[in-house]
C-alpha cells in the first residue's frame, strides 16, 4: 500500500441542497485566486469524439526515500481523429462510486441537488490534452470544485526508431528511444494501431505507444488493455466552464488553499435553511473517518517525518 494512504486520507466535500428545482453550480474560490489570470479558453475547438481508449498502469518513483513504496495509479488515454485525452481511470472508478453512494443517500432523503468534491493523494485531477495537429497542449487542473485551464509547452521528442521488435499484448511494437523532461526514455509502439499517442506527453511516433519508460525505471507506463469506444461517446473537448490561467499562477493559489481546504470551501459555500453542508474523511478502504482521527493521523506523520515530498518530479527540467 503506498504510504501516502497511510498518512493522507481521502478527503471529499460534499454540499447537498434539498427540494430545489433549478440546479446549482457551486464555483469554490480561494482568496488567493484573485492572483490568476481569469480568460476564457482562447484555443477554438473543434468537436472530438473518442474512438477507443488505451488503459496504462503508471508507475512513478515521486519520492527517492521511498523508491520500493512507488506512486501507482491505472491511466487511460482517449484517442481521436485530431486529439487525445489523458486521465486518471482510479480516479474515474472512485467517483462513480461516490456517485452511486450519493444517488443511494438521495434516495434514501428524497429530491435533491448535490455537489461535491473528490481528493486523494495518490490520484490525479490533472487532465491532459493534446492536439498534434495545431501543436498545442493544455491541462486541466482543480482547486475545490473550479476547473482551470493551464496551457503547456508543446512537447516535440526526436524519437530514434530502432529495428528491434516485441510481442505486447498481442500486438508488434517496435523500440524507440528519446529524451524529453531530463529523462532518456524508451517506448515501444504499434503500427497495427496508427495513432500518433501515448500516454501522457509521450507522442509523434507512427503508431499508439503501448509501454514506455525512462533509463532509470522511475517513471513506467504498462499497457493494460485496448479497447474501441461503444458505449456513450466521450467527447474530447476543453471544459467550457473553465478559465485559463499559467501553471505559476495556478500552484501558488493552490498552495494558499491546501492550507486550510475545509475552510476555504465551507466560506464560499451558500447557505440558508435548504442547504447541508458535510465534510467527510475516509481511509483507502472506504472508511469514514472522525475529524479527531484525521488530525491524530496528520499529526504522526509530522512527527515521524514520514510524509512523502516530490523530489523527483516527472519533468526533471521543471524541478
Amino acid at each position: 500500500m503506498h504510504l501516502d494512504t497511510l498518512i493522507h486520507p481521502i478527503f471529499v466535500f460534499e454540499t447537498t441542497v434539498e427540494q430545489m428545482k433549478t440546479r446549482i453550480l457551486f464555483m469554490v474560490v480561494a482568496p488567493a485566486l484573485s492572483a490568476l489570470c481569469y480568460a476564457p479558453t482562447a484555443y477554438a475547438q473543434t468537436n472530438d469524439s473518442a474512438l477507443a481508449q488505451i488503459k496504462y498502469e503508471f508507475v512513478h518513483v515521486d519520492d527517492t526515500n521511498f523508491r520500493d513504496d512507488p506512486r501507482k495509479e491505472e491511466m487511460m488515454v482517449y484517442i481521436g481523429e485530431q486529439s487525445s485525452m489523458y486521465k486518471s481511470h482510479s480516479l474515474a472508478v472512485k467517483l462513480e462510486e461516490m456517485k452511486k453512494e450519493m444517488r443511494n443517500r438521495q434516495a434514501a432523503m428524497g429530491p435533491n441537488n448535490a455537489s461535491f468534491s473528490f481528493s486523494s493523494p495518490n490520484m490525479s485531477n490533472e487532465t491532459l490534452y493534446i492536439f498534434p495537429y495545431d501543436k498545442k497542449l493544455f491541462i486541466v487542473d482543480r482547486i475545490g470544485m473550479s476547473n482551470y485551464i493551464l496551457p503547456q509547452d508543446f512537447p516535440v521528442i526526436d524519437w530514434q526508431i530502432e529495428g528491434e521488435t516485441k510481442d505486447i499484448g498481442g500486438y508488434t511494437c517496435q523500440k524507440a528511444t528519446g529524451t524529453f523532461g531530463g529523462r532518456r526514455y524508451t517506448a515501444w509502439f504499434t503500427a497495427e494501431l496508427p495513432f500518433p499517442y501515448g500516454p501522457w506527453k509521450l507522442h509523434g511516433l507512427p503508431g499508439l505507444i503501448l509501454e514506455a519508460e525512462d533509463s532509470k525505471k522511475e517513471v513506467m507506463f504498462h499497457y493494460a488493455g485496448f479497447d474501441k469506444q461503444q458505449d456513450e461517446p466521450i467527447e474530447i473537448i476543453l471544459p467550457k466552464e473553465a478559465v485559463t490561467t499559467t501553471s505559476k499562477a495556478f500552484e501558488k493559489a493552490k498552495e494558499a488553499f491546501l492550507k486550510d481546504p475545509m475552510g476555504n470551501m465551507m466560506r464560499n459555500m451558500p447557505t440558508g435553511a435548504n442547504v447541508q453542508t458535510k465534510v467527510v474523511f475516509k481511509d483507502q478502504s472506504g472508511r469514514e473517518l472522525t475529524p479527531d482521527e484525521f488530525k491524530a493521523m496528520r499529526e504522526i506523520s509530522t512527527k515521524d517525518g514520514k510524509a512523502r515530498k516530490l523530489n523527483n518530479p516527472l519533468e526533471l527540467n521543471k524541478k
